[in-house]
């Protein structure tokens, strides 16, 4: 391979990572669905921002490899996962219709609102309505 074609391949990659990046790691979109899947380990969330828009159908299958469950809702929408908590090594998955525009933080454990950092976890993830 020539450089040229080698730094053509390097953009394209470069290229999808920020497009994947861009859509808050958007999964799929299927039957008008937007699902994310989140890996929450060491009190992070990956990704820990996703973005959709105001009407859109949405579900975020969570993955916890953290040794302690984490609380997430989304009160404004009405959704938790079951028994609001996601346990630990374990699963859970939240669904709901993203009705109103705005920024919510829907891990519980790190606040209740973007930027609110009140517990000594302080993790968050970001749901964008646009």
């Amino acid at each position: 391979m020539n450089q040229i074609t080698i730094a053509s391949v390097i953009v394209a990659g470069g290229l999808i990572v920020a497009a994947f990046l861009a859509t808050g790691g958007e999964a799929k979109m299927s039957n008008g669905v937007k699902t994310f899947a989140v890996v929450m380990e060491n009190n992070r969330y990956t990704p820990s921002e996703i973005n959709v828009k105001v009407g859109d159908q949405v579900v975020i299958n969570f993955e916890n490899r953290d040794a302690v469950s984490h609380a997430v809702e989304l009160p404004q929408f009405n959704a938790t996962v079951p028994n609001g908590h996601v346990p630990a090594g374990g699963t859970a998955q939240m669904a709901f219709v993203a009705n109103t525009a705005g920024q919510a933080d829907a891990a519980v454990c790190g606040g209740t609102s973007p930027g609110d950092k009140t517990d000594d976890h302080g993790e968050e993830l970001i749901v964008n309505v646009i």
